[in-house]
């Protein structure tokens, strides 16, 4: 009889203690936290002291959109425009970029936290759950872990706009001007007044630099007409996203924003030595009301 009564004390002392371990005390509301398995990393897209912006452009408080490149010696332009949303302190960045493989949904997004040098932007879970829910857009986070027109530019959002959420989303190559355009408008209209589109677009490419000049002084024209039919068809010695490029262009004109050009260079003049196949690149505001 005493050896059961050891027992049954023993079994319920077992008992407590297993259910101590394997009870969670709640986490504060003000801790987010991240599945490890959806942080993709960007150290591997820009080095840390190449982040820096010397001149950060300001921005009129109505701006709506930027274009900014993703090439590797571009950084600079990128990281002046977006040091310079800072002012307006968005809560909201709607990055879309080119998806340079043909992996993948047509248009793609993630649920993904990206980590960076200065913290981790994370997604803006509402309305990545639209596009995915209205099949407006696929999720495919392994994309992202080599997407350097997103990848590129998360550690600038990082260090500029802490605390702004990201909703990123690639383009493939092919995709319709009408699919691209619903995506976006669906994203703007849902998104907030404390919202801005980065688009990471590059320009013309492959091109000697003189050649080079000509297409992107074609391109700027298309750009402050805004001309989205005249765009869609170009090729890569144009632009690398034409139909983004179109249906952000068609957005913009629908919202009535006014373009202001901020800065134009192709790889030779960044570099300051000739480059056989250069890469042009602009950096563009669009501001309304």
């Amino acid at each position: 009889m005493r050896m059961q009564k050891y027992k049954c004390a023993f079994l319920g002392l077992l008992i407590f203690l297993c259910a101590c371990a394997v009870t969670e005390e709640p986490e504060p509301e003000s801790i987010t936290r991240v599945p490890y398995n959806k942080i993709v990393k960007t150290d591997c897209f820009v080095r840390e002291n190449e982040l820096d912006a010397p001149n950060p452009v300001i921005l009129p408080p109505g701006t709506k959109a930027v274009i900014v490149p993703h090439g590797g010696e571009s950084i600079r332009m990128a990281a002046e425009v977006i040091a310079g949303l800072a002012a307006l302190n968005p809560k909201t960045v709607i990055l879309v970029g080119p998806n340079h493989t043909k992996n993948g949904p047509k248009i793609t997004t993630t649920y993904a936290a990206f980590s960076a040098y200065d913290g981790i932007v994370l997604p803006r879970e509402d309305l990545i759950r639209v596009l995915e829910g209205r099949g407006l857009a696929g999720t495919e986070d392994a994309l992202f872990v080599t997407e350097h027109s997103v990848g590129i530019l998360m550690p600038l959002l990082a260090r500029y706009l802490p605390g702004a959420k990201a909703v990123p989303v690639i383009f493939q190559k092919g995709v319709t001007f009408g699919a691209a355009k619903l995506a976006i408008d669906t994203l703007c209209e849902l998104a907030g007044p404390d919202t801005v589109v980065v688009a990471s677009i590059d320009f013309s490419h492959g091109l000697p630099s003189r050649e080079e000049q000509h297409r992107r002084a074609s391109m700027r024209e298309c750009i402050r007409i805004y001309d989205a039919a005249g765009v869609l068809n170009l090729d890569a010695t144009y632009v690398d996203a034409p139909v983004l490029l179109g249906t952000l262009l068609q957005r913009m004109k629908d919202s009535g924003c006014a373009v202001e050009f901020i800065e134009s260079a192709n790889s030779t003049e960044l570099l300051g030595r000739e480059v056989p196949a250069a890469t042009g690149y602009m950096t563009i505001a669009f501001c309304g009301e």
